[in-house]
């Protein structure tokens, strides 16, 4: 084995030993059961690219109603250069996506792909925690094999910490973390998904299906998280918990 492919290994060792670490900081903090209902409160969800959001919370933001405030924001670009055409492209395949659904707003912070998260989008991103009522923020797992994934949710948590600074409590969020590149390794939430009509929202992002089909991935996901429960119909999963456990996890 080359060195090259030796070291490509370690660092995949060391990143699963560090995943796994931070899941039993999560595992240990937090009651297991699984729920099919959607608080009513505020709710923010964190998108690293435009179409994740379908992706992963396509249930939740069906959800969204007079009692519920929903913010999303999309902290890369989706292209390798902050504003490029196929940014432009994403964008609008997101706001398109979404546009059935009332008292939603969207954000866009447009880092290029693959980028370390800046000051300043922390800072924004902690301005928008800053405007929440109790409520949820739903991201993606720290153990997601996507680099541009895991700096979303560490942006998040510096984020927190930044608000808590500010004399922010904590004890008002409740994280729900999700996976849109494999079946999270734990989950203790279960939201009904109506599969028609996600599918719709899927099909929105065009420029993306040209390199996979994400419809029949996301679709299978969905599907296997029902049938793992005996459920009558695809669902996605979440693992909540507390917002302070994610700051513990990072402080490690």
């Amino acid at each position: 084995m080359s060195i090259k492919k030796r070291l490509l290994s370690a660092f995949r060792a060391m990143n699963f030993a560090a995943a796994e670490a931070g899941w039993q900081v999560f595992v240990s903090g937090c009651d297991f059961k699984v729920v099919e209902d959607l608080p009513e409160t505020d709710i923010l969800i964190i998108s690293p690219h435009p179409d994740d959001e379908i992706f992963a919370c396509s249930g939740v933001i069906s959800g969204v109603n007079k009692k519920r405030k929903i913010k999303i924001t999309y902290i890369f670009s989706g292209d390798k250069q902050s504003q490029s055409e196929r940014s432009k492209v994403r964008e609008e395949e997101s706001k398109s996506a979404v546009e059935q659904s009332a008292n939603l707003e969207q954000i866009f912070f447009r880092q290029p792909d693959n980028s370390i998260i800046t000051k300043q989008t922390i800072a924004d991103l902690s301005a928008v925690v800053l405007e929440m009522k109790p409520g949820i923020i739903l991201m993606p797992s720290f153990s997601c094999p996507n680099d541009d994934h895991r700096e979303a949710t560490r942006a998040v948590a510096e984020a927190l910490k930044l608000a808590k600074i500010k004399g922010f409590d904590l004890g008002k969020i409740s994280i729900w973390l999700y996976g849109v590149w494999g079946p999270l390794p734990y989950f203790n939430r279960l939201l009904k998904v109506n599969m028609a009509e996600k599918e719709k929202s899927m099909e929105k992002f065009f420029s993306q299906h040209k390199d996979r089909n994400y419809i029949k991935a996301i679709k299978s996901l969905d599907d296997y998280y029902g049938e793992v429960y005996g459920l009558a119909y695809p669902a996605e999963a979440f693992f909540a918990g507390p917002a302070d456990l994610l700051l513990k996890l990072y402080k490690k």
